[in-house]
């Protein structure tokens, strides 16, 4: 987990040139940084960060592999979700693509270790990328 830790840091070195934070807010497992115009709520195992205006989402999932690798665990959110264009990085993560409930595609990131993974789903990408980077950049350990 801090090898994802370290890789979103840094992320948001790159990306927060643009983006002004509200509030750092704690969930059970992490914190990450809110911007401003965003609500973030937990729902179970799953952040559900929403910009205000609704033109953009994210949601954050960390959990237990269950003993399962990576690109098993990619595979079976891929099925989940009704996924596609499933793709694997040099470091070792997993992108895919889906449609959400109400038609609109969105961007999934798989990352993790053998103790934790963490699943973004991001919608709406193209509205608040800077935003979302800089969110991916903020997540941390509790």
């Amino acid at each position: 987990m801090k090898r994802i830790l370290a890789l979103f840091a840094a992320l948001a070195v790159i990306f927060t040139s643009a983006s002004a934070f509200g509030f750092v807010q704690k969930f059970a497992r992490f914190s990450v940084d809110v911007p401003e115009g965003w609500t973030a709520n937990q729902d179970g195992d799953t952040v559900i960060l929403i910009k205000t205006d609704n033109t953009a989402s994210m949601s954050i999932t960390v959990g237990d592999p269950q003993g399962m690798n990576k690109k098993a665990l990619a595979e079976a959110f891929v099925k989940e979700l009704n996924g596609k264009n499933l793709e694997r990085d040099d470091d070792g993560d997993y992108t895919f693509t889906m449609t959400n409930a109400n038609g609109v595609e969105s961007l999934a990131l798989l990352t993790g270790d053998d103790d934790d993974y963490a699943l973004f789903v991001m919608t709406g990408l193209e509205n608040a990328k800077d935003e979302m980077m800089a969110i991916l950049g903020s997540v941390k350990d509790n």
